[in-house]
């Protein structure tokens, strides 16, 4: 493919955010907007090939290539976190509470239905619980609720600390065997031209892409920095796997079709911004009258290629309506015998246009 010269500079700067899909069903499983830093990597050995007097390099044949991404987040992330560990991430976690008791005679009897601590055995008969602050561990039973060990005075108002299960309260299991999960990512970053389209210079002028079909997540610290002055940020530290595509070269020299990932560049007109001019292919359209023929248009490139549009981004106008109509698809009818034309448009870039001659020939 050719370079035009007169391509504007694109400048990268800033990642908007990640997301994180599962493979088999495409759902968002994680996100985050709140990016600090964001470093795609590639390596590969070259493989060098040395042969010949003096033994100078031949030929490169790269091998072990790898793809990883490192995206750090400000803000905290329990799914991010699961995707290192492969733990199970659920609701009802168990949760410490602090409940002031009146003792009615000499006993203390919790509202809720106490569990078993984390580290705690749950098939023990009782469970830990704590009352005012000496850090005795009095225990309370869940089935009748009563704090076990301990004498109250008739009357008297308790502070009890116990555990229960609450709702809302999400816990991560983090297995001693980590188990990364393996994902879809996409992440998109901003994109500026000095010479773009608009009336400003610098200006935003699209999103840069990048699609990872298969991402492990490994090699992120999936722990807390509980520092006083900082906050715990989250990391999105992955590894591309081969994503091998569907083979549709049936071709005996072809070679292994799988990729690590896709870069893609969608400017904001992502529509005509790159088609420098439209293509009637066949040299226009023949039509009985009354019968219909679909307006055979391609966008032409800036490396001049052809790209079937869609035909709801076009406008098309008939010249002769009495000759020949057309629908806003480009879906041409034959109206009476004779020749005509219909301008063709992009909506969103009127200035690039073509002219499709239409014959229209007796029923």
């Amino acid at each position: 493919m050719a370079f035009n010269l007169d391509t504007p500079s694109m400048y990268v700067k800033g990642t908007a955010d990640i997301w994180v899909f599962n493979t088999q069903t495409g759902d968002v499983e994680g996100y985050s907007n709140k990016l600090d830093t964001s470093t795609l990597t590639s390596t590969a050995n070259n493989g060098e090939i040395r042969a010949g007097l003096a033994a100078p390099v031949v030929m490169y044949l790269p091998d072990s290539s790898s793809f990883t991404g490192e995206v750090t987040a400000q803000d905290f992330s329990l799914q991010a976190r699961q995707f290192q560990t492969g733990g199970n991430l659920a609701y009802n976690g168990t949760v410490m509470v602090k409940e002031s008791i009146v003792a009615s005679g000499t006993t203390l009897t919790v509202t809720n239905t106490p569990v078993a601590a984390y580290g705690e055995p749950s098939s023990n008969s009782t469970y830990a619980c704590y009352v005012g602050n000496d850090g005795v561990n009095y225990q309370v039973n869940p089935t009748t609720k009563q704090v076990v060990n301990f004498t109250a005075e008739e009357g008297q108002t308790y502070c009890v600390t116990y555990f229960i299960q609450a709702a809302s309260a999400q816990e991560l299991t983090i297995p001693t065997v980590f188990q990364p999960g393996v994902k879809r990512v996409m992440i998109r970053m901003a994109v500026y031209m000095a010479q773009g389209e608009t009336s400003q210079n610098s200006s935003f002028a699209g999103w840069l892409y990048v699609h990872i079909p298969r991402a492990q997540f490994v090699d992120g610290d999936a722990g807390v920095n509980g520092s006083q002055t900082a906050n715990a940020t989250t990391s999105w530290k992955f590894s591309a796997l081969a994503y091998n595509e569907a083979d549709v070269t049936c071709a005996v020299c072809a070679q292994d079709n799988s990729v690590f990932g896709y870069m893609v560049f969608a400017p904001c007109n992502y529509v005509s911004a790159a088609v420098t001019g439209l293509a009637i292919s066949g040299g226009g359209v023949t039509v009985a009258e009354e019968g219909t023929q679909q307006i055979p248009v391609f966008y032409i490139m800036a490396d001049n290629s052809l790209v079937t549009p869609n035909y709801a981004d076009l406008t098309f106008e008939s010249n002769a309506t009495g000759t020949a109509n057309v629908s806003p698809t480009g879906l041409v009818t034959g109206v009476a015998q004779g020749d005509t034309t219909i301008n063709v448009s992009i909506t969103a870039k009127p200035s690039i246009t073509a002219v499709c001659p239409v014959t229209v020939t007796a029923a």
